[in-house]
């Protein structure tokens, strides 16, 4: 009776302090011998083991499944930590990961540590409680880190453990796959011994952590390569999707080239496919097709940008005023042919389009050149023949003529246009894309760029319409920062006359330029007085009239070789203003006064006022055409 009682309560877990009272009342009661008194006790330790075993044994298994569970690197680092602390019943858990190339372990991750510096520790592998556990030997372990002088120390370790306030430390080494890749420690904030079934226990989380740690990182290795793959996927069928557009596009390019209107059709085509605004400029930044001009295009940096594309054969962004463009240059061997401008920032998708329109730009513009400059020689051999008329092929050069809109039975004017020698070229093209789409040649002939064009045009209405004086020639050329003098001819009919209708344009210039009017157009009516006087500049009166009005004038100057006859010429086309005219001789206005004191003592007063100061100026414009070689023919 009394030994199934004693057997009952072992069973029901009684505590070593319940079962000494128990086994106490029985001895006394003689109801039990000491031998199994001594048997009872050691059965209930030994009992009492097995659960506690049993119970670290669930909590472990709990903890690993836990553990095993998670997928994310991350958790898994705070999950270990955070079961740790709880299992050992510490006041910091802490995970340390080796860094091999420094040479160094460093804290992970923690639970319970209050300072920065202390989750920042590094530790040289061999060093402190972390080092030395980092290494993989053993487990290790200090009762007071901080005055243990049994371990090494560093002053950054140190000071970090003391703001921390921990004393006791002990840690595990983690090791997976053969390889120590770090430890896990607990420490406390007051000194002891941390006892054989702490470590033993902290060993058994670590193993398991370890695995779980290890699982985690091929996991998560292994969901980055599914996803880099299925980024792959997805990058390989949008370039497919790309090439296929690509493809349709080629074909719509090349169907464009093969059109009639290649430039519109192209400028269409753009707009569509890049949904935005586009362009054609000429490599000055002049608008070829596309929208109507724009000073954006002509602008230092649309130029460079240009020129940067032109030499990379690749898109440039810009910014003018704050708006944004995109140019793509189209070149054909070192030859920069024009340029594509689209409005706006250009997606990565869409650069792949803007560089194959220009490839097809490059082959339009050439086709239009080889065009051109076939219509050039053309108009080139015909405008020299018209000029210097041969009576053979009389027929042949009216058919020839007639396909610029030129005939020998309609009026016809000739203009001559004059510009720096360098500027020549570039003007020559201005010219020839201002007369595109309109009768008339343009061409360069005997060293200066010539026009010969209908005197009228028919409107839209059905009237004819007079031409300007070469005005529209000048606004042209100025638009294009190229400064211009244009000389017309009066109206002619018949190719036979134009050879002395370039002549005179020719004269018309040259007194343009004698009377420094650069910068305008004009005809013989136009330029007034002086207009009447080229026709007679060879005659007896040009002659009679140079003495009667400045022959004592003109005396003086040869005798003494001064200047007062071009004094007198300023002066009157300055409106008799002494400053202009000092101003526009570079001399002092004192000098200027001088000069005309001499001029009346030679001329007499009144040659500055009234009718005789008419008949002076236009002697003076007769002398100063003369002087200039202005001479009709």
């Amino acid at each position: 009776m009394t030994l199934g009682r004693l057997l009952a309560l072992l069973g029901e877990g009684i505590s070593a302090e319940a079962l000494e009272t128990q086994l106490a009342a029985m001895q006394a009661e003689h109801l039990l011998d000491p031998s199994t008194a001594a048997a009872a006790r050691s059965l209930n330790a030994r009992l009492r083991e097995a659960s506690r075993r049993e119970g670290l044994l669930r909590v472990l298994y709990d903890t690993a499944t836990d553990l095993t569970g998670i997928r994310d690197v991350e958790a898994v680092l705070k999950a270990i930590v955070r079961r740790t602390r709880s299992l050992i019943g510490s006041d910091i858990a802490y995970l340390s990961l080796n860094d091999y190339n420094s040479g160094e372990s460093y804290i992970r991750v923690t639970d319970g540590a209050a300072t920065a510096l202390f989750r920042n520790i590094r530790m040289p592998l061999g060093e402190g409680v972390l080092g030395a556990v980092a290494t993989g030997e053993a487990p290790s372990q200090s009762a007071d880190y901080l005055v243990d002088q049994t371990k090494s120390h560093l002053e950054s370790s140190d000071a970090a453990v003391a703001a921390e306030g921990v004393r006791a430390i002990m840690g595990v080494p983690l090791r997976a796959e053969g390889k120590v890749i770090g430890a896990l420690l607990v420490a406390d904030r007051h000194a002891h011994t941390f006892s054989s079934d702490d470590v033993a226990l902290m060993e058994s989380i670590g193993t398991h952590a370890a695995v779980a740690l290890e699982n985690a990182r091929h996991f998560t290795e292994m969901a980055d390569a599914l996803a880099r793959l299925d980024q792959a996927q997805r990058q390989n069928l949008a370039h497919l999707k790309a090439l296929e557009e690509l493809s349709s596009l080629d074909q719509r390019l090349m169907e464009t080239l093969a059109s009639a209107n290649s430039l519109p059709n192209l400028m269409m085509l753009l707009a569509e496919s890049m949904d935005s605004e586009v362009s054609v400029v000429s490599p000055m930044g002049e608008t070829l097709a596309g929208l109507g001009a724009n000073p954006d295009f002509g602008s230092p940096a649309a130029l460079s940008a240009a020129e940067l594309s032109a030499a990379r054969t690749l898109p440039v962004p810009f910014t003018v005023r704050g708006r944004h463009y995109t140019v793509m240059s189209a070149v054909a061997g070192d030859q920069h042919l024009g340029s594509l401008i689209v409005a706006g920032h250009v997606s990565q998708d869409r650069l792949a389009v803007l560089e194959r329109s220009a490839l097809v730009l490059s082959a339009a513009l050439l086709s239009e050149r080889t065009f051109q400059d076939a219509q050039y020689r053309l108009q080139l051999e015909l405008i020299d023949e018209l000029l210097n008329p041969r009576s053979e092929d009389t027929e042949a050069l009216k058919r020839r003529a007639g396909r610029f809109g030129l005939a020998d039975n309609i009026p016809l004017v000739v203009r001559v246009v004059g510009v720096r020698e360098d500027q020549r070229q570039r003007a020559l093209a201005v010219l020839k894309r201002h007369a595109q789409d309109r009768p008339g040649i343009t061409a360069l002939h005997e060293s200066h760029l010539c026009v010969i064009e209908p005197r009228a045009r028919r409107g839209t209405s059905g009237v004819d319409m007079p031409l300007d004086n070469g005005q529209s020639l000048v606004d042209a050329l100025k638009h294009q920062r190229i400064e211009a003098s244009v000389g017309s001819s009066q109206s002619v009919a018949g190719f036979s006359r134009l050879a002395d209708a370039h002549a005179e344009a020719d004269a018309v210039l040259r007194a343009l330029q004698a009377l420094a009017r650069n910068g305008e157009a004009a005809d013989r009516a136009a330029l007034g007085t002086a207009g009447m006087l080229l026709g007679a500049m060879d005659s007896p009166f040009a002659a009679q009239l140079l003495a009667a009005q400045l022959g004592p004038l003109l005396d003086y100057d040869g005798r003494r070789g001064t200047q007062l006859v071009l004094t007198a010429w300023t002066f009157l086309e300055n409106d008799a203003s002494g400053t202009a005219a000092a101003e526009a001789l570079h001399i002092h206005p004192n000098t200027l006064r001088q000069r005309l004191e001499r001029i009346d003592s030679v001329l007499g007063a009144s040659w500055r006022r009234g009718g005789r100061s008419l008949d002076i100026h236009v002697a003076l414009r007769l002398w100063r055409l003369q002087s200039a070689g202005s001479r009709g023919h």
